[in-house]
């Protein structure tokens, strides 16, 4: 099979979906991959590495796009890419097909294409293999900026997180208490900071206290406890998601009003639109502006600062998957409840109902692949 790998287009990404190792992996299985040049520059990986791993370069994402079986991408294809989609391809990447716009859905239903997203991948119950690690990984890096950002250096008020002898550490409040928001709590608290961690599900607090321990205060998200915490905060990381769906803005302006003189407010929901009636986007270059008399910081595709690492840890996560596919994509859709899950679009027909728009019937994918028994 040949999989193609195309530069990353989406402001401020630098990461890319499969690097040098991965691409030495599936050549090694006897399957082709094709690059175009200069893909993995922002991610420190030369066209040399990638030759070195037996790809074969192209110089153009539409050369790629018009010679490969399986599009492996970070994000859903540009508006520009969209006409160079052939028929019965298979894309995957982040796709976020709940706010793609219109043109996506509808190219891919007239190219018969197949779809698989990686922020859908399940296993078991309640375990996403790719989402989880990038999502861990953009908690961590949201806390490495906060520290930064609260010295003298940074712009801000010259404090430490961990504090220092007879001075109390800084308080870090996390809001959400998913992979992410666990992931900051942890380094947050590896860093010597008081961390405190809000959420409406306690069944996530439970096992966020199994996870990184009793080194972190967890409480319901009640307006109690979020006011009574906002006002102590040093940091407020928003850590906020749902399903498919835009980030509910849990802090509105009066909340913000709230937080101390020289507090820093990290939203790590602004992909999903942001978790403040605050919040807006802004970039590695330029991370800071100011609301409310609050520095905010705002990045999407925030594990794309660490791009290197990142793109180790999503070409690690999403090589397996690979090799499913590389041995029949129907097969492999067959077999795998993983794959299945992430599917939205099974050449060409809609199969998840969350994407149900006017006009465009769903389809059961149970009917149009059959299960294996």
């Amino acid at each position: 099979m040949e999989f193609g790998i195309i530069r990353e287009t989406t402001p401020q990404e630098r990461r890319v979906a499969l690097t040098p190792e991965g691409v030495r992996a599936l050549v090694a299985a006897e399957h082709a991959v094709v690059v175009e040049s200069g893909t993995g520059l922002g991610s420190g990986f030369s066209d040399t590495e990638y030759l070195g791993a037996g790809a074969q370069i192209a110089f153009s994402a539409r050369e790629v796009m018009s010679r490969c079986e399986v599009l492996v991408k970070v994000h859903a294809p540009s508006p520009e890419e969209l006409p160079w989609l052939c028929p019965g391809q298979v894309i995957l990447g982040f796709l976020h097909l709940a706010s793609a716009p219109p043109e996506l859905h509808q190219r891919i239903e007239k190219q018969r294409i197949t779809t698989i997203s990686f922020e859908n991948v399940k296993e078991g119950p309640d375990e996403y293999p790719i989402l989880e690690p990038l999502s861990a990984l953009g908690g961590r890096v949201a806390v490495a900026m906060a520290a930064y950002h609260l010295t003298a250096p940074g712009n801000g008020p010259g404090i430490l997180l961990g504090g220092a002898t007879g001075v109390p550490p800084a308080m870090v409040l996390v809001i959400g208490g998913g992979t992410a928001g666990q992931a900051a709590a942890a380094e947050a608290a590896a860093l010597g900071a008081q961390v405190v961690v809000l959420d409406r599900d306690p069944r996530r607090l439970a096992r966020l206290d199994r996870n990184i321990g009793r080194v972190a205060v967890t409480a319901i998200a009640s307006e109690y406890h979020l006011t009574r915490y906002l006002e102590q905060a040093d940091v407020v990381i928003g850590a906020v998601a749902i399903k498919n769906q835009p980030a509910p803005k849990v802090l509105r302006r009066q909340h913000v009003r709230m937080m101390r003189e020289g507090a820093l407010f990290v939203d790590m929901s602004i992909d999903e639109g942001g978790c403040s009636e605050t919040s807006r986007p802004t970039t590695p270059e330029a991370p800071c502006y100011e609301e409310e008399g609050i520095r905010h910081i705002c990045i999407p595709n925030l594990p794309s600062v660490v791009a290197r690492t990142a793109s180790r840890s999503l070409g690690s996560c999403l090589l397996p998957y690979l090799f499913e596919l590389a041995g029949g994509v129907d097969g492999a859709l067959t077999r795998s409840d993983a794959l299945r899950s992430s599917c939205s679009y099974f050449k060409g027909k809609l199969v998840n109902r969350a994407f149900k728009r006017p006009g465009i019937s769903v389809q059961d994918l149970d009917v149009l692949l059959p299960r294996e028994t």
